[in-house]
């Protein structure tokens, strides 16, 4: 860290959000996947958290080193922080599949496995995938993957433009992928659908971008009423999503360009006790791998309960998966995930250091 950089601040409260939002949509697709009600109705629209998160904390974590980290690192660095993880989730879901086909002699085409698991290793959309593998999910090996995908994509647009007028692209990005946002709706994880997706995440990852900017330019100092402010929105999703009734479309949007950025705006702000930052700081590092694991998890668990029950259990299942997705999430953070990036970081820092000592003109 140079000199003139100042250390990345910290958003225990924020974690925590991102923490209930990614066990948020382990719930809705229990809810989907198993026909079991009531669980979170409407936890997909954890995704327009997410996404409005992403913003914020890139801007944070990553503004004041825009003229010293070309676009070929930054990529490096994501990379870093997202494919470990999604590389054993593919192997996860792949496995799966291939144990099925194995077992119970399903007609899947070896060589359509082996391009879905290329395309979900290297977080790339599988367009056309046949239903027999999760089709038409643009990730059929794991569906959620799709937010991921556009997650990166505005990550690298955010850093390939940085040294334009940051506050104006932000505004202008809003207002296009907004005005696509209520013209089409919301979408991205089909074949169908993929275009929606740049709408989705443009119109959120902006407006993570813009509080950072607003955060710098006002540097709020009500604390305690935006603290309360916070708690209250903190409740509305929890109601928001866990409600048994759909959201209409009008309420998502309300939401997504409101509410979700409200609450990110708040927890900015929000000072915890020891104990709630330490938990919600353990909820924020097991929020992706709970995101990215679970259905991945699901389908191990649920092919394996209904081959020795016959049938799906809703409830047992339910019970067994998020037990399982939250094992397995701090088992492969502790294990795999942090050593895994913690090398991969150690060798780009290495390769670079022994680049800069080379001498130009060897």
């Amino acid at each position: 860290m140079t000199s003139d950089q100042k250390p990345t601040r910290h958003y225990p409260a924020l974690d925590g959000v991102r923490g209930v939002a990614a066990l948020s949509v382990v719930l809705f697709h229990l809810e989907r996947w198993l026909g079991e009600p009531g669980l979170a109705t409407n936890g997909n629209m954890s995704v327009d958290m997410f996404f409005t998160l992403s913003g914020f904390v890139l801007a944070v974590a990553y503004s004041r080193r825009i003229h010293s980290m070309s676009l070929w690192e930054f990529l490096l660095k994501r990379a870093i922080r997202f494919m470990p993880i999604i590389v054993l989730a593919t192997v996860i879901s792949s496995s799966y599949l291939l144990s099925k086909a194995i077992w119970r002699t399903d007609e899947i085409l070896y060589s359509t496995l082996l391009l879905a698991f290329l395309t979900g290793a290297l977080n790339l959309p599988f367009f056309g995938a046949p239903s027999n593998i999760g089709g038409p999910q643009l990730f059929p090996l794991n569906g959620p993957q799709f937010s991921l995908f556009f997650e990166v994509v505005a990550n690298g647009v955010w850093w390939a433009v940085r040294f334009g007028p940051q506050v104006s692209i932000a505004v202008a990005t809003f207002l296009l992928s907004a005005s696509c946002v209520i013209v089409y709706g919301i979408g991205g994880d089909t074949t169908a659908t993929f275009w929606l997706g740049f709408a989705h995440v443009g119109s959120s990852f902006s407006l993570g971008v813009l509080i950072y900017h607003l955060n710098e330019a006002l540097a709020p100092k009500k604390r305690h009423a935006l603290s309360a402010l916070f708690w209250c929105l903190a409740l509305l999703m929890l109601g928001l999503f866990c409600i048994q009734v759909e959201a209409p479309f009008s309420i998502k949007l309300l939401w997504k360009f409101a509410f979700a950025p409200a609450l990110v705006w708040t927890g900015s702000s929000v000072d915890l006790s020891a104990i709630q930052t330490r938990l919600c700081r353990y909820l924020g590092d097991l929020s992706y791998p709970i995101y990215a694991l679970h259905y991945p998890i699901f389908c191990w668990v649920n092919g394996v309960i209904q081959a020795f029950t016959g049938g799906k259990n809703p409830a047992l299942e339910t019970l067994v998966v998020v037990f399982a997705v939250l094992a397995a999430s701090h088992l492969f953070l502790q294990l795999y995930d942090k050593p895994v990036r913690s090398y991969l970081d150690r060798r780009v820092a290495w390769r670079r250091s022994t680049n800069s000592a080379t001498p130009s003109g060897s």
